[in-house]
């Protein structure tokens, strides 16, 4: 009697597409979408806001206003609503999973715990890039509303310099790597939203209160304030953004490969009963 072969297992890849598929409709079941639109537009209408009412006050007459306008608005957004943003984005998208039987349902299915862990943070680097490439995006067109609304501004009589806005999205978005693994490593363990929240609060407070420790560098929280440094001006008013990784930066990436291993284990480690 001739038994049928077992099939195949499927390839790793074709695992991952099937977890990112699964992920990507997760996402109508939680808020994770919406606080990455909502989170690359609340700092640019935060600036809007000051530079419609007070804009008179903060430009010379017939200052390029563009530089002093980006700069302004990626302190606001890098100083404390981009860390706390990347902490909301990890614990919701994982929020989920430690619901009921989440966890249970998932590792039951025939792929692989890598294919699981991997489909989740490749869609939690997703949703923080679309929300920093939104930010950009809204922040220029922002520039050109406040041009014709306040025409005195001068923001339609100068272009924006494109070159230097990549290059700044570029040292936000690894500034942000550090946050981010080690969130998504600690929403992983602690099935409270709660508590990673918490953590994170607590971690961009401390942050900020030790700026200007020597040390700093070794924060991950803080990176996304350090890299402000990359932002100068010229003497003829135009943005200038330095091209070389800095020391956060660095830090950071090292927090992120450290945290995606330990989550790694973790997920490995988890019981599926």
């Amino acid at each position: 009697m001739n038994l049928a072969s077992p099939l195949p297992a499927p390839g790793a890849l074709t695992q991952l597409g099937r977890c990112l598929s699964v992920d990507a409709l997760k996402l109508r079941r939680t808020a994770a979408l919406w606080l990455a639109l909502a989170g690359g537009a609340l700092p640019v209408l935060l600036n809007f806001l000051i530079f419609y009412s007070k804009g008179d006050k903060l430009l010379k007459p017939g200052q390029n206003p563009w530089p002093m306008y980006l700069n302004m608005s990626w302190q606001t957004a890098s100083i404390l609503l981009l860390p706390l943003f990347v902490v909301l984005l990890s614990s919701l998208l994982l929020a989920l999973e430690h619901r009921s039987t989440g966890w249970k349902q998932l590792l039951v299915q025939p792929v692989g715990r890598g294919a699981v862990y991997a489909s989740k943070l490749l869609v939690l680097l997703g949703l923080n890039l679309l929300a920093q490439t939104l930010y950009v995006v809204l922040l220029l067109a922002s520039g050109v509303v406040l041009g014709w609304l306040r025409p005195e501004l001068v923001f339609q009589q100068h272009l924006p310099h494109l070159a230097p806005l990549v290059l700044m999205l570029g040292h936000t978005f690894l500034a942000t790597l550090g946050i981010l693994g080690v969130h998504y490593a600690v929403a992983l363990a602690v099935r409270s939203f709660a508590g990673p929240l918490a953590l994170g609060i607590g971690g961009i407070v401390t942050a900020l209160t030790l700026l200007r420790w020597e040390h700093i560098d070794l924060i991950f929280y803080a990176a996304p304030t350090r890299v402000l440094s990359a932002m100068t001006g010229s003497k003829t008013g135009e943005l200038l953004v330095k091209t070389g990784v800095s020391v956060a930066e660095w830090w950071s990436l090292a927090w992120f490969a450290g945290a995606v291993l330990v989550g790694y284990g973790l997920l490995r480690g988890r019981r599926v009963g």
